[in-house]
């Protein structure tokens, strides 16, 4: 997709834009297959970073849901992360030449790659996640990382589509603990009545400042809605404060900032 100026204006004052249909065909359906390998355990780490191999890619469950036996693994995550640094697909999806074309004009700049992530919210029993910004789980940059959303299975406000809210992306908030949620936002220290839904199709991305304040809703239908999250910054990014993000072990090494090497022709 070609990004012009009034595109690049709607991204700088409400902190998000939507693409329709940015992966499709072969691409996307590929990414719905290796999503269900993921969550249903059957893909591992193929690839080191800095040394290190984990056995196995970072999960997050749904609240009791771990060790249900009763039910299939992919109907009890919640989320896997960092597949990009140990997978050559989620390297290769995450760098996309679609996801990348948009990334680049918005920034202005060259792209670089953080993380990335499945979200699953399992049919009937997937959580909400609460309001939030990004910028609460990390160090502060500048320029703001991006966040990009990706639907692989329709995303309705009965699944528990996204929610914004335009223009929330430029004050940074302070947060709460939360023993599920992490950081949250309470609906009276934000204008809770701007809030709008994000439905999408399969294929259809959403591009927004990582300090946009955002939330999904339980999933109460019949229909599970998984999706695809990366994080991005861009090429000249500036680290505001030391980059310490590890949590899972003393020995892990802290993940960081890839450049991408940009498609042929993108540059």
């Amino acid at each position: 997709m070609d990004i012009d100026s009034q595109n690049r204006k709607q991204f700088e004052q409400e902190g998000y834009l939507v693409v329709r249909n940015l992966i499709t065909g072969s691409d996307l359906s590929e990414l719905d297959r290796m999503t269900d390998l993921l969550l249903d355990g059957k893909l591992t780490p193929e690839t080191g970073y800095k040394g290190w191999m984990p056995d196995h890619f970072y999960t997050f469950w749904e609240p009791e849901m771990k060790d249900r036996t009763d039910k299939p693994r992919r109907e009890r995550v919640r989320l896997m992360s960092n597949m990009f640094h140990h997978h050559p697909y989620f390297k290769a999806i995450g760098s996309h030449p679609a996801i990348y074309q948009v990334i680049s004009s918005l920034f202005q700049s060259g792209v670089q790659m953080f993380s990335d992530t499945v979200f699953m919210k399992p049919a009937r029993h997937g959580i909400e996640a609460g309001l939030h910004q990004d910028t609460s789980f990390w160090p502060k940059l500048k320029p703001n990382a991006m966040n990009f959303w990706l639907a692989i299975d329709p995303a309705t406000i009965e699944n528990g589509c996204l929610h914004v809210i335009p223009g929330s992306h430029t004050v940074d908030l302070r947060h709460h603990d939360h023993p599920i949620q992490g950081n949250l936002l309470y609906e009276d220290e934000v204008e809770i009545d701007k809030l709008i839904s994000i439905e999408m199709d399969p294929g259809d991305g959403i591009f927004f400042n990582s300090g946009l304040v955002h939330k999904s809703f339980p999933n109460r239908s019949d229909h599970s809605r998984r999706a695809y999250a990366a994080v991005y910054g861009a090429e000249n990014l500036r680290h505001l404060e030391p980059w310490k993000l590890s949590t899972l072990a003393e020995d892990t090494p802290d993940y960081n900032f890839e450049l991408i090497d940009p498609p042929a022709g993108a540059r």
